[in-house]
């Protein structure tokens, strides 16, 4: 609702989409054929975590890639909220929602877990990953295309204090449907 840019971008690619496979009702909305649509998701997560920090405890003794060793039982907490806005990590425009940071040569790219921790990596990698992708594409992308969504006003939404983040007070808007 704030990027009415990026939402006309999701539906010119779904208009693409769409006019290859000549049909709406048997079109594919997948993380493979929509790139920008994925990275408005990965750019909507980068915000908004549903998992706001991370703590793990080493069962042995380790090396970081950095050098850092960590004895056997040492604790490591992160913060994923702070990480995915550090000007460090994504640059000076981290503060703005832009999904072309995740698009290169009109195609999606991938951050390393140490870059965008929300999945988490390695071994812990989130084994729901690739159909929270699917679910998420497919979802933005009939969402974008069958309605208009208007705030109720311009305050930035809070999230509930908690081990996840749902939003404080729901997402309260007007929803209209689009002539197709």
């Amino acid at each position: 609702m704030r990027n009415p840019r990026a939402v006309e971008s999701i539906r010119s690619e779904i208009r693409s989409i769409v006019s290859r496979q000549n049909s709406r009702e048997s079109a594919n909305f997948l993380p493979s054929s929509m790139p920008y649509a994925t990275a408005v998701f990965y750019e909507a997560l980068r915000f908004y975590p549903p998992v706001p920090f991370e703590l793990k405890q080493c069962e042995q003794s380790t090396t970081l890639p950095d050098g850092t060793y960590l004895p056997k039982n040492a604790v490591l907490v992160w913060c994923t909220w702070a990480m995915n806005r550090s000007k460090l990590i994504w640059g000076e425009d981290s503060g703005e929602f832009r999904p072309e940071r995740w698009i290169e040569g009109g195609n999606l790219i991938s951050k390393t877990a140490f870059e965008f921790p929300v999945f988490n990596g390695g071994s812990r990698m989130c084994l729901g990953k690739k159909m929270a992708e699917l679910v998420a594409v497919q979802v933005i992308a009939t969402l974008v295309s069958k309605f208009d969504f208007q705030a109720f006003d311009d305050k930035e939404r809070i999230s509930k204090n908690s081990l996840t983040l749902p939003m404080d007070g729901g997402l309260p808007c007007h929803v209209k449907l689009r002539s197709i």
